[in-house]
């Protein structure tokens, strides 16, 4: 039985289709990863077969426009230019996505189609061959309406009051549905007994297609008004290669101090580096506080000089070292929220762009950590105040310690494996 896992993006989008792809590979199905060309260590060290959209997606990121973007550099005018710059190259580079998936989806024939809400042609395919697609979102609140905020990337995920968020919700869908039948449209003429419309789009998506929301339902449960077709799953976390080691500085360091915070951007990268860092460093020697900062793919960087009570390293399994941590200062990926919740850990998150900004808002709802600053507004006297009020007020840890103990009893990979294979076409 063949299945296919298409997804675009950072890594926080890549670890629910990792997880879920290991699930099946252990039960001895033919599993192929569609990721960006960056991620084809990570998937075949796990002994999955992959193939590589190109690299051209993540690249962008990394240019300095989008570093600009991500880090919410420069006055209102510049950032629209930015994005409009970045629109442009992007649309290229969604067509030749479109048609990777298309010649991949047509070359292999899968029994299903796992597939992140950047992937349009798993929409159409999956409406010729009903049952067969999947879509798999960490995400809330980009597709199926949420009454109380409005749609992800409007004010920060807002709530706008009934009104406005039913709108943003149908605005975005509207021009989703669009979108996808433009783009896909020399190709639909290929899936037979189809019309193709904006509206049937919309209406498919809706209303039609299984939905699987890899967010845990003790963080956000799932609105009784949704459809049945749509599930929150809760969180699967992706097993890493065991055969790390951390080095002797590291363990030496972690052995040493008590309280340890631990500091990561992630993937997400800032025209600003070594300021952002500059001021985290300088708040960590004022009040002492032992830290390990994860330069990641370079939003932190390690300068000449620091305290003997910082730590840093370059990637480290996140599964590994959140276990031993006090709490966690992260950019607000959706991967990095549920895993330092998983090991007890608060979180202060420096939210950089779209989804983050919902999480930053619910974790402080939810009393698990205060609520931080976008990385564009990260200065020294506002990260010293949500630093020592994520460190010294125990509430955040109780609540931290008590959503693990319910995280860790929410999820069944034996009930997640049925519900991708035991429907239709697949036995």
């Amino acid at each position: 039985m063949k299945i296919i896992l298409f997804s675009i993006g950072t890594r926080g989008d890549m670890e629910p289709f990792l997880a879920i792809a290991q699930i099946l590979k252990q039960r001895n199905y033919n599993v192929i990863c569609v990721f960006p060309e960056q991620f084809r260590n990570v998937v075949e060290q796990a002994g999955l077969a992959f193939e590589g959209f190109g690299k051209h997606f993540l690249d962008l990121l990394e240019s300095m426009e989008g570093k600009k973007l991500m880090g919410a550099q420069g006055s209102f005018f510049s950032r629209i230019k930015t994005i409009m710059k970045i629109s442009k190259a992007m649309m290229k580079i969604h067509r030749e996505l479109i048609e990777a998936q298309y010649e991949i989806i047509v070359r292999e024939k899968p029994d299903r189609v796992l597939y992140h809400s950047k992937c349009l042609y798993p929409v159409v395919w999956g409406m010729a061959n009903p049952g067969k697609a999947i879509l798999v979102s960490p995400l809330p609140c980009i597709l199926h309406e949420t009454r109380h905020r409005s749609v992800l990337g409007i004010k920060g995920n807002a709530n706008l009051g009934p009104a406005l968020n039913r709108f943003s919700y149908w605005l975005a869908n509207t021009v989703r549905s669009f979108v996808i039948h433009k783009q896909t449209k020399s190709y639909q003429k290929e899936l037979d007994g189809v019309k193709f419309s904006p509206i049937r789009i919309k209406k498919a998506l809706l209303h039609d297609t299984k939905t699987f929301y890899t967010f845990s339902p003790s963080l956000f449960p799932k609105p009784d008004y949704w459809p049945p077709q749509a599930e929150v799953v809760g969180f699967y976390e992706f097993e890493k290669a065991t055969d790390w080691q951390p080095g002797t500085a590291l363990t030496g360091f972690i052995n040493r101090y008590k309280k340890i915070v631990f500091i990561t951007f992630g993937s997400m990268s800032n025209a600003k580096p070594a300021e952002k860092t500059s001021i985290i460093i300088e708040v960590l020697r004022k009040h002492k506080i032992p830290a390990i900062i994860n330069t990641s793919w370079g939003g932190l960087i390690a300068p000449p000089h620091y305290p003997d009570h910082v730590h840093f390293v370059e990637n480290i399994p996140y599964d590994w070292v959140f276990q031993k941590m006090y709490a966690v200062v992260h950019h607000g990926g959706s991967g990095t929220t549920h895993t330092a919740l998983k090991y007890g850990c608060p979180s202060l998150i420096t939210p950089h762009i779209v989804d983050q900004y919902f999480w930053n808002s619910l974790i402080s709802q939810l009393r698990l950590g205060p609520k931080g600053s976008p990385i564009n507004k990260l200065n020294e006297r506002n990260f010293e105040s949500q630093l020592l009020d994520l460190l010294n007020n125990t509430v955040y840890k109780a609540n931290a310690i008590s959503m693990a103990e319910l995280m860790n009893m929410e999820t069944d990979k034996e009930v997640l494996f049925k519900k991708v294979v035991a429907e239709n076409n697949i036995e």
